[in-house]
């Protein structure tokens, strides 16, 4: 089966995803479970699951989160310097990014299988430095298991 879209938009999608996390957090102050759900229920999830380029790399992360919060029918905040940490919120939409990319499921599918983002976050020690194909295989392991 072909992916939803080609390695070549892969790095910004996941850089995308991981700011958009990391805004959740940081900048509209979500737990990031709490910003994840959101995350899953609006439009902004199916369409980055199927590659529509202008939710991968079009928009950026900050844009993508302002886009959650709106759609969850939260008010947008001007709040918007452009930075970001790269930490686990980060990285957990970094690898789930990939992981989504890789695996051609949606990220409801993860999440229902067990692959959510409180697992995500609790693997961030010792997986942020690993390869991610470490990290792929790990997430094979919890999808299967259910």
């Amino acid at each position: 089966m072909a992916r939803a879209y080609k390695k070549t938009y892969l790095n910004g999608a996941m850089r995308n995803l991981g700011v958009m996390l990391d805004c959740g957090v940081r900048k509209y102050g979500y737990p990031i479970s709490d910003f994840y759900d959101k995350f899953l229920s609006c439009d902004v999830s199916r369409q980055f699951a199927n590659g529509n380029p202008r939710y991968l790399v079009g928009f950026s992360g900050a844009e993508l989160a302002d886009m959650v919060v709106q759609e969850s029918g939260s008010p947008i905040s001007e709040k918007n310097d452009g930075t970001y940490i790269v930490g686990p919120e980060y990285w957990a939409g970094w690898v789930l990014a990939y992981y989504q990319w890789r695996s051609r499921r949606s990220f409801a599918y993860m999440q229902r299988k067990g692959l959510g983002i409180n697992k995500v976050m609790s693997m961030y020690n010792p997986l942020h430095e690993a390869d991610l194909a470490k990290f792929a295989n790990v997430a094979d392991g919890i999808i299967e298991s259910k």
